[in-house]
């Protein structure tokens, strides 16, 4: 009897133990993932090029590895002669990354000298904050998650197996994982798995900014307090104070206006903007007649329609503002920055996300004094929509018609 009871107690026993184990075990991610790789100097791989972007040195600078930690790539992109390209890897072996590399065609036979970056997309229902991320890398390693770097050991090597064990948050949705891995010469392997309840699968991400978008716009602009534009008067709505009431920024931002709507004494007038320059929203400004000569304490806001295909999540956008600027996206604030600088170019990152159909994107510049600069961009897929939305007239009256956008 206690010797039956002793056999069922150890067999408990183990039987939890097992489930412990499994629990806590750590797959290695095997993919698909998406690879690129890219040579370092002669006989400076591993170690010495942990730090180095040999993305951007393939490129000519068009591919960073910070732009591709931030927004991922696609199947199919190019960095210098060669493109991102799926593929598994195998979760043993000191040669995984080099067998990969053959049998997907980025490389023949015995490769050194050159770096590796693997790109994935963990899917998370939920934030999982401070988790293990385990990797092992013949050579040297370094890993960033949604854009930041969570992990570097710049080291030569062998590896068949995990080696460094580190902590990293993963949040609700989509997390970019993109992993680097130089080697210098001999085996090259790469092992990568993450404690968490995730599901690691390839996604094409959103078309990077192409350009500044020049127009046309659709222009409004809005005096603020004598020495309060810029940053003092970014959370303002200088709309609603020019009208009374009668017109204001969430207004605007929702259903967007047409072409001659009244904003107290001005109306609404369209304009391009040049894609250079510290000054160019006072240029337009003069030139499509809402103003004259050097501008200040005054907020302008810039109107237009992106027409998307479909729906498009974290897009990437910029903006590039003298001073303080703050962007709507159908009716949502997506970007504020009271700032103020001078601007001739994109300053500021951040996500946006497209609907199938019409897209409002209102953007508002407060000028303190001096030049006065907008430049803005959207990734994705989308064309101009010919008309804007009517919000601030009666009913029934027509659209306007733009033209089309240009983008430079």
């Amino acid at each position: 009897m206690y010797r039956k009871l002793l056999t069922i107690g150890l067999a408990c026993l183990i039987a939890l133990f097992a489930m412990t184990m499994t629990a806590n075990a750590q797959d290695k991610i095997t993919g698909p993932w998406l690879w690129m790789i890219a040579p370092t100097e002669a006989n400076a791989g591993g170690r010495d090029s942990t730090d180095v972007d040999s993305l951007s040195a393939a490129s000519g600078g068009d591919v960073t590895e910070d732009g591709v930690a931030a927004n991922g790539a696609n199947e199919g992109d190019k960095v210098g002669d060669l493109a991102w390209t799926l593929g598994e890897i195998t979760d043993t072996g000191g040669d995984n990354v080099n067998d990969t590399v053959n049998a997907i065609g980025l490389g023949e036979g015995d490769v050194n000298d050159h770096s590796s970056y693997a790109l994935i997309t963990l899917e998370s229902d939920s934030d999982q904050s401070g988790v293990d991320m385990r990797v092992g890398s013949d050579d040297s390693i370094k890993v960033w998650l949604n854009g930041e770097v969570v992990h570097t050991n710049a080291v030569n090597r062998g590896a068949g197996d995990f080696q460094d064990t580190f902590q990293v948050d993963i949040k609700t949705g989509d997390n970019v994982l993109l992993v680097k891995v130089s080697e210098r010469g001999g085996g090259w392997s790469m092992f990568v798995g993450v404690d968490a309840d995730v599901n690691a699968v390839y996604k094409p991400f959103p078309a990077p900014v192409a350009g500044k978008i020049t127009g046309p716009w659709l222009w409004m602009i809005a005096p603020t307090e004598t020495g309060q534009g810029g940053a003092s008067s970014t959370d303002v709505d200088s709309l609603a104070e020019a009208s009374g009431g009668d017109v204001t920024e969430e207004m605007i931002s929702i259903h967007g206006a047409n072409e001659g709507d009244a904003v107290g004494d001005l109306e609404w007038t369209v304009g391009e903007i040049t894609d250079t320059g510290g000054n160019n929203v006072n240029d337009t400004i003069v030139e499509i007649g809402l103003g004259e000569g050097d501008i200040n304490d005054h907020s302008s806001y810039a109107l237009i329609i992106l027409e998307a295909p479909e729906d498009q999540m974290n897009v990437p956008a910029k903006v590039g503002s003298d001073d303080s600027v703050k962007v709507w996206l159908n009716g949502e604030v997506v970007h504020n920055n009271a700032v103020n600088r001078g601007a001739g170019n994109f300053q500021d990152d951040f996500k946006v996300n497209l609907v199938a159909g019409p897209n409002v994107l209102l953007v508002k510049v407060s000028e303190r004094g001096g030049g006065w600069s907008m430049f803005a961009g959207v990734g994705g897929t989308w064309e101009i929509r010919q008309n804007t939305f009517v919000s601030v007239e009666p009913a029934g009256k027509l659209f306007t018609t733009w033209g089309s956008l240009k983008t430079k």
